[in-house]
């Protein structure tokens, strides 16, 4: 994999068709890790599945999964976000539109996306 140097941080490139991870004992070994978007225009939301947008998120920001319910994780943006949310902003997003920076996708169903 392509490491590349962003704001003096390596960052992993993350393919355009990354590979689906499955099972809730996938997501749980990648918990604490950095994470990638993988999608434009997901709502960060205040709890999983709730109806609060804090703000957008797009192809490229990242950050880290801090944990995961019911097919959502909990964000945090490592970076300011390509939409301005502030660096550390912390909020819930479907686990599907995030990638680990190994580039593997998590398999399951959209949940939300800007684009329905």
């Amino acid at each position: 994999m392509t490491l590349t140097a962003v704001a003096g941080m390596a960052v992993a490139a993350v393919p355009a068709q990354a590979a689906p991870v499955s099972g809730a004992s996938a997501l749980s070994a990648v918990l604490g890790v950095d994470a990638v978007v993988v999608a434009d225009g997901v709502r960060l939301r205040t709890s999983a599945g709730g109806s609060t947008v804090i703000g957008y998120l797009y192809y490229g920001d990242y950050g880290q999964i801090l944990s995961s319910s019911g097919g959502w994780c909990r964000f945090r943006l490592g970076a300011r976000s390509a939409s301005g949310l502030p660096s550390g902003t912390t909020g819930w997003v479907s686990c599907t539109y995030l990638a680990r920076e190994d580039g593997q996708k998590f398999d399951g169903p959209a949940v939300d996306t800007l684009r329905e």
